[in-house]
């Protein structure tokens, strides 16, 4: 789940910018949760009571406030966020860099343009939790997640099943404990049995009762997930339930 914050004093604006956000993340399927702000104020505070966003969307002139000065005060308080600037002015450009800004999109906006900085802002985003950690026997290890097909408990041993590799990698925990660290991950996990945990973007095709992953593995959906996977599947497909 990535989380976008957008803030900007006209609604035309954070309607466009959120509208064409969700089409991209449902058409990609991208799991967002987006919020919306009409003033520097607003923002400002919620990050400072301990709201965390991935990107911020945030316009330079707006009439309660400076947007260049809302994004000094957000760096202080967060050092990762990406920030976009959209403005129609541009003659803040080189002092907007100087605060690590990810892009600048002038108004109008232009959809296309904006969703090409966007994908290329949540490639970014992904990148930073890029790996699943965990030790085992004295030693360390780190999967890459997008290699991850799915995890497998078995008594209190959890199977890291990764693509393009005939072994799986072992190590001791639970699958409530893994379920929750991919939750606050970029790349969506879905459970789809009490002993398994299955990464979205290896399911090749489902039904009601099981799925096939791209490498042709066959795993079944219990009784009691049925109805919340799907519910998680077609929303991350953009596609209604399947009954």
């Amino acid at each position: 789940m990535i989380k976008v914050a957008i803030c900007d004093d006209e609604n035309i604006i954070t309607s466009q910018i959120e509208n064409i956000i969700l089409n991209i993340c449902k058409r990609e399927g991208i799991p967002v949760d987006t919020e919306v702000f009409y003033s520097g104020q607003g923002l400002e505070k919620e990050i400072s009571e301990g709201a965390s966003y991935d990107l911020i969307c945030l316009d330079i002139q707006m009439a309660n406030g400076d947007g260049i000065t809302t994004a000094k005060r957000i760096r202080e308080m967060d050092e990762s966020v990406l920030l976009i600037y959209v403005s129609e002015h541009e003659k803040y450009m080189m002092e907007l860099f100087r605060l690590d800004v990810f892009a600048f999109i002038k108004k109008p906006i232009e959809s296309k343009h904006f969703e090409n900085v966007f994908l290329d802002a949540n490639r970014k985003i992904c990148n930073q939790k890029l790996y699943f950690s965990f030790c085992y026997k004295n030693k360390e290890y780190k999967i890459l997640c997008i290699d991850i097909l799915y995890f497998e408990s078995s008594g209190r041993k959890i199977n890291v099943h990764v693509r393009n590799n005939e072994s799986i990698e072992v190590f001791n925990g639970k699958m409530s404990e893994v379920e929750e660290w991919t939750a606050n991950g970029k790349i969506p996990f879905l459970r789809i049995h009490q002993s398994y945990l299955v990464n979205y973007h290896h399911i090749k095709c489902r039904s009601k009762t099981g799925i096939t992953l791209n490498n042709g593995t066959k795993l079944p959906i219990s009784e009691e997930r049925q109805k919340n996977f799907g519910k998680q599947y077609g929303t991350l497909l953009g596609m209604p339930i399947l009954l």
